[in-house]
């Protein structure tokens, strides 16, 4: 049995992978450099018989850990998988398998005092091992989420990623129907004290609010507003002349709405696994 799987993986700006390489040191989950190469070791690489489970193992994964990159590093160039597989082939030697090249965009950024750079940096890499040691349908979830909140930015990729993580939390309170699930915790989505979950769903879906060409859904299908002069506000007509009030996101405050939930999500799956083992 073969074992220490590292996919190899490239980057047109190669700085990008010696900051992984710093900040993912992990057994569960590491960035290594090998002779001017870059390899990822995964633990649920390892076990697997050949190069090609391994191969079909990061494709399953990669998204989802561009998308842990992506909170991490907003604006950073393309990582993308290379023909290369390494192994420690258990004659001490090390072996190798080759196979077709996948593209995932990852992104980078950041202009904050080196204190705060190194909080988030140690919230960001416990955010990584917590996604690369859960398992079961608590890791499907999460997989899913990250993978969505990796692809390109847009309303749908964005409300996507909301969707899984609003469906896993009310699936954790026992409420599996649709009709009934609850706003996510108030501590997650309130920014300046004003909750902005509903902010984000209408935005996101109302074409009214973020145009035809934009919105999840068509004007047809999307509830007149009216907006409140001299307030960025609008006013959503309801079903019995109920009206909601809403206070319009733009595509990137959306962004950051995303990126609030779903480290506060994932944080709070890191806090639950550390109650189960206690």
């Amino acid at each position: 049995m073969f074992s220490n799987y590292r996919v190899g993986i490239t980057c047109a700006n190669p700085t990008i992978l010696q900051v992984l390489v710093v900040l993912l040191q992990d057994s569960e989950c590491k960035i290594t450099e090998e002779n001017s190469e870059y390899f990822w070791s995964f633990s649920l690489f390892e076990g697997l018989p050949t190069g090609v489970e391994v191969a079909r193992r990061a494709n399953e994964y990669l998204p989802a850990l561009n998308g842990l990159v992506k909170l991490r590093l907003p604006d950073a160039p393309k990582i993308t998988r290379t023909s290369k597989i390494l192994y420690d082939n258990g004659a001490g030697g090390t072996g190798m398998y080759w196979e077709g090249t996948i593209s995932l965009p990852i992104s980078y950024s950041i202009s904050i005092s080196e204190e705060e750079q190194e909080q988030r940096q140690q919230r960001w890499v416990a955010l990584v091992m917590s996604w690369a040691k859960q398992e079961g349908n608590a890791s499907a979830a999460l997989t899913n989420a990250l993978t969505h909140y990796g692809e390109e930015v847009s309303w749908n990729s964005l409300f996507n990623t909301y969707e899984v993580i609003r469906e896993d939390y009310n699936k954790s309170k026992g409420i599996t129907n649709k009709r009934n699930y609850e706003l996510l915790p108030d501590e997650w989505t309130t920014i300046n004290d004003r909750n902005r979950e509903k902010d984000f769903t209408e935005s996101a879906n109302n074409a009214y609010i973020s145009g035809v060409s934009f919105a999840r859904h068509s004007l047809e299908t999307s509830e007149k507003v009216e907006k409140v002069e001299g307030t960025p506000y609008v006013v959503i007509a309801k079903g019995s002349n109920k009206k909601e009030r809403i206070l319009p996101m733009t595509l990137w405050e959306a962004k950051d709405f995303i990126i609030r939930i779903l480290s506060n999500w994932i944080a709070s799956k890191q806090t639950s696994q550390v109650s189960e083992h206690e």
